[in-house]
């Protein structure tokens, strides 16, 4: 009971880390705009209804997993199933002591102005500016 109650509340402890990354990024960009921010927050029905770990952005689908053993096959399945047709399919990982890494959908060039989607792995730094990007193109649409 108690290894149960202590693995949940570290993958309660990530997914507030993973916000405290992410909600000065979308501070940020509403703030320029002059809008409304949105606060991102842990999802609490996640475990009841499903679903992934982040609320707050209607396009994106964000699960958070702090492990010693990756599994990230089976937890980019699960990122990819909750993110539906809808949302962006995001997995924050990692392990202890270690930095965090973003396993995501993007875009290999292949032959000339050709690409192919297909999951790739970066750095949070990388993802943070991607994010920087995806929030203004979406407050675009």
């Amino acid at each position: 009971m108690m290894a149960g109650n202590f693995s949940r509340q570290k993958g309660q402890r990530a997914e507030r880390e993973a916000i405290k990354h992410l909600q000065p990024v979308v501070n940020k960009v509403y703030e320029l705009r002059g809008l409304e921010v949105p606060v991102l927050e842990r999802n609490l029905m996640q475990s009841h209804r499903g679903g992934y770990d982040i609320a707050g952005l209607e396009w994106l689908a964000l699960e958070v997993k702090h492990h010693e053993t990756l599994q990230v096959s089976s937890w980019w399945e699960q990122t990819k199933r909750q993110a539906g047709e809808s949302r962006v399919p995001v997995l924050f990982y990692k392990q202890n002591r270690t930095k965090w890494s973003v396993y995501m959908f993007g875009y290999v060039p292949i032959e000339g102005d050709r690409r192919v989607r297909c999951p790739v792995e970066i750095s949070l730094e990388v993802f943070l500016l991607y994010f920087e990007h995806k929030l203004i193109a979406e407050l675009n649409k």
